[in-house]
């Protein structure tokens, strides 16, 4: 073994025995440039071969690591059976090596520039913070005691106005006091110098008594005045405002960590619920591969905190936080990840009062005609409520219960029921031609079903992904499908036998399935697509849970079922258990005919109110 000769610190070169190959060692990958440097002038030197010194060395042997020249006898046979190949190969070979590892160090040598600049780039955005927070600090402190003297500067100018007042009414009446004093020392000096001795001045002196008489009438009334505008014992007292106070001991604020990984989604930021809807914040990363310690807190109108229902992390960086406020008001989600508040938090979260919300006019005092009664209530596209009454027109409402305008077809039709489309038309049951006609959101007819099939249209449904139509057919007992785009009809449910008896709604569940209004049966009927029954829902009754006479039937995104029957409004889950009653002793609905959700985030229902013919629109 050749000496180890150590060129640095940190690089050892390292010559094996009876071989010209140089083994490097490389303690830091910051001297690879002079190490390649020595490697590349090593192929400039020839190499002798030990055994025959006027020979250069021609052949190296991977599998031996040796190397001679092709006299080396003892190396034939290894030439012969080993990979042996001439030396400037070999070195070409292991140079390439070498400038793949420097390649590699090279690579490192960036990554750890990026993350260098990564570290500084946040020590130079968390300075630029710093400094915002404490200019804030500075300029809210600043605010605040500016704001203060002001305040301190007007509550004296009214304590000086408070003693110029009492300064004046004190000095005129010392003034009015001094003006008597004068005319009482007036009338002793007069009483003396004319009265006197003189008994024969007795008429004088009942003038004079007269006099004094007057005077003491003027004290009497001067005290009384003293007494009723300013009672013994009247001093200025400084009333001290508690919350200025209470938000000293409190504090200007507090300073927090932000997390800017996260983002809460834009829908989430400010929320209108009702009390007791549970619902949910979706927090996400910007990282998709982040997870962290995320954790959530409410807090109450008064100030207090309490925990939120959960906290799930839904993978690729998202979590859904649910919450469920109690009572309404103005509550607050506090977000964090670790010790680290987000980016955006607090959520804003206003808590509405279940139950009727506003309630419109009498339908009837808007319609041309009035001869007919209210059928159905659905949501435009702009917002707005628009209410069929089985004429040819339609009334417009907003959702604060005010009129917008009546809106007349141009032909002559009876809109029953009513769905409106994704794409804004509106699909409509007209009773006059017995169809099911679509139009446009100006009213405007574009496509007709249903002629010469129908009796009675009635409730409508459409399935947006294989585009059936369905329409329950009240005279007909069954409800009829019909391609919505063609209208080619497909089929009908309900038939044969007897399982619907004066069907007049129809919705469909998440899976496809119907859920029909069976009015003359008094219940709820399930089937599939193809017209196979299911089961039924919900059975006839009077009391909470069941039903009499179901006019309408909608679902809503946490696929609830709401059911209106005779004098009751009913909320289900999607397993059709029975939750509560929509409808309050003095909210005047009696036998609802149409429904919509209009809301889902804040839970709002339309209701089309045939006892009262007017639209109530409520939380639930």
């Amino acid at each position: 073994m050749r000496k180890v000769r150590l060129l640095s610190n940190n690089i050892n070169v390292i010559t094996a025995p009876n071989s010209s190959t140089t083994v490097y060692c490389i303690h830091n990958i910051y001297e690879y440039k002079e190490l390649h440097q020595e490697n590349k002038m090593s192929k400039e030197v020839p190499r002798r071969c030990q055994d025959h010194p006027d020979n250069n060395l021609q052949l190296f042997c991977a599998n031996c690591n040796k190397s001679a020249c092709k006299k080396c006898t003892h190396f034939m046979q290894c030439y012969e059976e080993h990979d042996a190949k001439p030396i400037w190969n070999a070195i070409d070979a292991f140079n390439k090596q070498v400038s793949n590892l420097v390649e590699l160090v090279d690579d490192i040598k960036q990554k750890l520039e990026g993350v260098y600049n990564s570290i500084m780039d946040d020590k130079v955005y968390f300075e630029m913070h710093v400094q915002l927070c404490r200019t804030a600090i500075e300029a809210h402190t600043d605010a605040i005691v500016r704001k203060v003297k002001e305040e301190g500067k007007k509550l004296l100018l009214d304590l000086e106005n408070v003693c110029k007042e009492k300064t004046k009414a004190i000095e005129s009446e010392v003034m009015e006091l001094e003006s008597h004093q004068q005319q009482a020392q007036s009338l002793k000096r007069l009483i003396t110098e004319t009265t006197m001795n003189k008994p024969g001045n007795t008429r004088t002196l009942d003038d004079y008594m007269r006099n004094i008489d007057d005077v003491n009438k003027n004290i009497e009334e001067m005290q009384s005045q003293n007494d009723q505008l300013y009672p013994k014992k009247v001093t200025p007292t400084f009333r001290i405002n508690t919350k200025v106070d209470d938000a000293i001991v409190k504090g200007l604020g507090k300073i927090v960590c932000v997390d800017n990984k996260y983002a809460i989604d834009k829908d989430d930021k400010a929320i209108t619920v009702t009390e007791g809807q549970t619902f949910a914040v979706i927090v996400s990363s910007l990282d998709e591969s982040n997870r962290c310690n995320v954790a959530a807190t409410l807090i109450k109108p008064s100030g207090e905190t309490t925990a939120t229902d959960e906290v799930k992390y839904m993978g690729n960086g998202e979590y859904i936080i649910k919450g469920r406020c109690d009572k309404e008001g103005d509550w607050k989600m506090e977000i964090t990840a670790g010790v680290a508040h987000l980016k955006g938090t607090p959520v804003n979260i206003k808590v509405e009062p279940l139950g009727l919300v506003h309630t419109t006019d009498t339908i009837g005092d808007h319609k041309v005609e009035n001869k007919y009664c209210l059928s159905d209530v659905q949501l435009d596209k702009d917002g707005c409520i628009l209410v069929s009454s089985n004429s040819n027109e339609l009334l417009k409402f907003n959702q604060s219960g005010e009129f917008v305008e009546n809106i007349p077809f141009s032909h002559n039709v009876r809109v029953n029921k009513m769905h409106t489309m994704g794409n804004g038309h509106i699909l409509y049951s007209d009773t006059e031609g017995k169809r099911v006609v679509m139009c446009n959101d100006k009213l405007e007819e574009i496509s007709q079903f249903g002629k010469g099939i129908l009796i009675n249209p009635w409730g409508l449904a459409v399935n947006d992904k294989t585009r059936v139509l369905f329409v329950t057919d009240f005279h007909a007992h069954c409800v009829v499908k019909f391609n919505v785009d063609d209208g080619r009809l497909l089929g009908k449910i309900g038939s044969k036998g007897e399982e619907l008896h004066y069907p007049r709604d129809v919705t469909l569940t998440k899976e496809g399935n119907l859920m029909v209004a069976d009015w003359g049966n008094h219940r709820i009927q399930m089937f599939d697509a193809d017209g196979t029954f299911i089961k039924t829902l919900v059975i006839e009754g009077e009391e909470d849970g069941k039903v009499k006479h179901p006019n309408a039937i909608v679902t809503d995104r946490d696929e609830n079922i709401i059911v209106a029957s005779i004098n009751k409004l009913q909320l289900f889950d999607k397993n059709v258990l029975f939750i509560k009653r929509l409808d309050g002793k003095n909210d005047g609905i009696n036998s609802t005919s149409g429904i919509s959700v209009i809301s889902n985030r804040q839970r709002k229902l339309i209701a089309a109110n045939l006892g009262e013919n007017n639209v109530k629109i409520l939380n639930y």
